[in-house]
């Protein structure tokens, strides 16, 4: 097994025999696939025209009857008969064989308000069993990506949005391009992604492939810019995010000469100075929220925009001020660890997961499962571990003020614009990984030893997200226990890499690691703590004034926690037992 393991860390995994590949993972328990499988197969089936469903069917009738009606009419110019397309994601999805209900109609010769306000008066006449509720317009918003205003009804269920054919020209001071009305190949080309550039024509009921590439592209998986890349990411630099969130979602890899355009240093200016931070952090939590965030994190790496991305924000000149040297030493350090920590927790991941998939933990496994089923708690998963490099950091904002504020939670308030509940729950699981961890310490070492009341009251800091914080803590362990190397090559990072870069005794190290947080996680459940945090006091705040004759005041705080405390040691004792405890606890505070 040795000389097999010696081979192994000098070769890839899929450059082994399929016999040692297999010895290897038998012996660990890991699930084996062949290595022509463990690569994912980039090309894919797609459909060679589109399917409408019944609904899409009804809605293209209706938009096709209207435009031959206005088409007809005496006063129409003959030249500009109307053409509609349904544009972006939609296509992209069908052709795939998914379903979709974003729906965007663009329009040849009209604005969308003035088609739908022209379609609207058509349906009330010719189609009153509709009961359609009106108009919705919806304004320029460049801070939303909204760029031209469109107009939105309600068509058999389905919310559509009608826009006009468009062309964009860029300034290099801001990503809000100067709109003009287009022509079919302009709005194509101005697209983030020639797989994105497909148009499914209403009229003529064929698929549009005006850059020639986005059928091909979509077949076999590829992200290219249908015009120059760089020119296009610096028109607007979220197309770089946009591309990185596509491939996580769907596997695809990223062209070359795109991929290369990515790592430009003059866009990482671009990216932090011309887009707004909200922008950035929806198309992050798209990226750690679908199913290959691992790849979308790897790609955010390899294009060297880690430190562009998970940054302060617009008050990063503030905390420069705010700061003697020393803080700002540590904060650049910190920042500079966040692309190895990504390419860590990236390799170590698809392994983390292969180790449980093929060990089924009887505690473990089932809490694992349930957080990567949910979206959100998959997102502060992600976030949690790639911000943990901060630790309890704190820094002030304002130099006139001394109040000290957790670098985490002001990277995901103000670099990701995040709300606060997410904020706090991430650099509470963070900062409490640094300061509450030798209670975990202690029952690894301890076992069942360790006091109730001690584990009760860690757990009950992360109240619902307790087993998020478990989880991550038996990652982050992994990740401080098994050692990666940087990869030297900086190969293009694939959707499905090999799982293969570890010795068997770090293997064997993930794997007691999880068994350690499975008999943990059992210990929580035998002693009735896992909703610890919905226990409700045995004695209350008033009973407790009342009993000592005392007014209500400061001094409770500590009175509160030792109530809990005595509480979680003694499950079934009774108020009387507590107060009792109460009073002797008093005692000996004089």
């Amino acid at each position: 097994m040795n000389n097999l393991l010696k081979y192994c860390i000098k070769k890839p995994a899929h450059q082994l025999s399929k016999t040692v590949t297999r010895d290897i993972c038998t012996s660990l328990k890991i699930s084996f696939a062949p290595p022509a499988l463990r690569y994912y197969s980039m090309k894919r089936s797609i459909k060679d025209k589109i399917n409408l469903n019944e609904t899409e069917t009804n809605i293209r009738n209706v938009l096709v009857k209207f435009c031959d009606y206005h088409n007809s009419l005496p006063d129409t110019d003959p030249s500009k008969k109307l053409e509609l397309r349904i544009t972006g994601g939609w296509v992209r999805d069908k052709l795939l064989g998914k379903e979709s209900h974003d729906i965007d109609i663009a329009i040849n010769f009209l604005s969308g308000e003035e088609f739908a306000s022209l379609l609207y008066d058509y349906l009330v006449e010719h189609y009153p069993e509709l009961e359609l509720k009106g108009l919705h317009k919806i304004k320029k918003n460049p801070e939303k990506s909204k760029h031209l205003e469109t107009c939105t009804t309600k068509l058999y269920g389905l919310d559509i949005d009608f826009v006009n054919l468009r062309n964009e020209q860029y300034t290099s001071e801001s990503r809000v391009p100067i709109i003009e009305c287009g022509t079919a190949e302009e709005d194509a080309l101005r697209r983030d992604a020639t797989l994105n550039a497909l148009f499914y024509n209403l009229n003529k009921n064929i698929i549009e492939d005006f850059t020639g590439k986005g059928l091909e592209d979509l077949h076999n998986g590829i992200l290219r810019t249908p015009l120059q890349p760089l020119q296009t990411f610096l028109d607007d630099p979220l197309r770089v995010l946009r591309l990185i969130r596509f491939a996580s979602k769907f596997d695809f890899t990223i062209e070359e000469e795109t991929l290369n355009a990515m790592k430009s240093p003059e866009l990482k200016s671009t990216l932090i100075h011309k887009i707004s931070r909200e922008r950035v952090g929806v198309e992050i939590e798209k990226v750690l929220t679908s199913d290959n965030a691992q790849y979308g994190l790897n790609l955010i790496k390899f294009v060297d925009l880690t430190e562009s991305i998970f940054n302060t924000g617009t008050i990063y000149e503030s905390i420069q001020q705010s700061n003697d040297a020393t803080v700002i030493s540590d904060l650049s350090e910190k920042s500079s660890r966040l692309s190895s920590r990504v390419e860590t927790s990236t390799v170590l991941k698809p392994v983390f997961d292969s180790i449980i998939e093929s060990n089924r933990f009887s505690h473990f496994s089932p809490l694992y499962s349930n957080l990567f089923q949910d979206d959100h708690l998959k997102k502060l998963f992600w976030l949690a571990v790639i911000l943990q490099p901060f630790g309890s950091l704190e820094v002030k904002v304002n130099p006139k003020k001394q109040n000290f504020f957790q670098i985490v939670d002001i990277i995901l308030k103000e670099g990701l614009k995040y709300g606060k509940h997410d904020s706090d729950t991430i650099s509470g699981i963070i900062k409490e990984s640094v300061t509450s961890y030798q209670v975990l310490s202690d029952f690894f070492d301890n076992g069942a030893n360790i006091q109730r009341s001690k584990l009760g009251v860690y757990l009950r800091n992360f109240g619902q997200y307790s087993p998020l914080n478990l989880i991550f803590n038996c990652f982050n362990d992994i990740i401080k226990k098994v050692i990666v190397s940087p990869s030297p090559d900086q190969q293009a990072p694939y959707p499905r890499p090999d799982l293969f870069p570890f010795s068997e005794a770090d293997l064997n190290t993930i794997k007691s690691t999880i068994q350690e947080y499975d008999s943990l996680i059992k210990y929580i459940h035998d002693q009735a703590l896992a909703e610890v945090d919905k226990l409700k006091p045995v004695l209350d705040g008033k009973t407790i004034s009342k009993s000592l004759d005392k007014k209500p005041g400061p001094w409770m705080k500590s009175i509160t926690h030792e109530v809990l405390v005595w509480q979680l040691d003694h499950p079934t004792g009774s108020q009387d037992e507590c107060l009792q405890h109460i009073k002797q606890y008093l005692s000996t505070q004089l």
